[in-house]
């Protein structure tokens, strides 16, 4: 599995740089516009940071959205429906370790564009808040403000929160790995196969929500996230401090383990089917 990782990680390195890059080019753009503005004390009054900031933040919201689908399905659609299919296929390996090793390697993929999208993120809100004069101390005391809250105020619910996103991403991932294979394997025309994978992903995703929603709802089985704010924008001797705020959010437990049985489940039919019913 250790060599599929390697080598779809190679293979999209590419594709990979060339995401961040265009990232990296939007965000320093509508940076210096937010910069010159807000230093020439117009930024409210002239358009050229609010083409920009929505450009980029679009951008990164759009890709990364398209990139969870595509990255925790471990490009299977490319997997199966590329003219170098064949070689996939045609390597000892079994199918487990074809699709495990690809899920993997997507993983990493999409915390490569998450990360940096996180990063550029907290920047354009902690220079919108310097520009409304929320921050005393600047653009970096509002940095430290916010990370202050993620990564130690709310250390545990963070934890929390990336072990849910991490199950979040595998059920999808397997669900849609299954629909994308078991398409590929019944249906022999490419379209009618996408349409049928993206019903498939569809009615299973939802069933399984609204089943585990309902036992969780009747049981009364949620596990809470508490989420703490060390008052706002500022946390400390700045103006508008106010006290610790506590929220808590309820994560019904049933839905949880569905999605993880139903995606393990799929997964192993997938691996099943790649083996014996995939031709390419």
């Amino acid at each position: 599995m250790l060599e599929v990782i390697k080598y779809q990680l190679k293979n999209r390195k590419n594709s990979i740089l060339f995401l961040l890059g265009v990232f990296a080019v939007l965000n320093l753009i509508a940076w210096g516009l937010e910069t010159v503005k807000i230093l020439s004390g117009d930024f409210l009054k002239l358009a050229n940071p609010g083409f920009w900031i929505p450009v980029a933040i679009m951008t990164q919201a759009v890709s990364v959205t398209v990139m969870f689908f595509a990255c925790s399905s471990g490009h299977t659609r490319d997997l199966l429906y590329k003219d170098t299919s064949y070689l996939w296929l045609s390597v000892p390996r079994r199918g487990w370790e074809i699709l495990g090793g690809r899920f993997v390697a997507g993983i990493v993929e999409f915390a490569a564009y998450a990360i940096p999208v996180g990063l550029f993120m907290s920047v354009h809100a902690a220079m919108g808040a310097w520009a409304a004069g929320n921050m005393g101390g600047g653009v970096l005391s509002a940095m430290a403000y916010m990370y202050r809250q993620v990564f130690v105020v709310n250390f545990v619910p963070m934890v929390q929160m990336t072990f849910l996103a991490l199950l979040a991403f595998m059920a999808t991932g397997f669900t849609l790995t299954f629909a994308v294979v078991a398409s590929r394997s019944f249906v022999k025309n490419r379209g009618a196969a996408t349409a049928v994978s993206i019903a498939v992903f569809v009615v299973l995703s939802n069933w399984a929500t609204r089943l585990g929603s309902y036992v969780s709802q009747r049981l009364d089985w949620y596990v809470p996230i508490r989420i703490s704010l060390e008052g706002s924008f500022g946390g400390g001797p700045y103006p508008g401090y106010s006290p610790m705020v506590n929220n808590e959010i309820k994560v019904p437990v049933a839905a949880l383990l569905l999605l993880c049985a139903l995606g393990a489940a799929l997964f192993a039919a997938a691996s099943w089917l790649m083996e014996k019913k995939v031709e390419v």
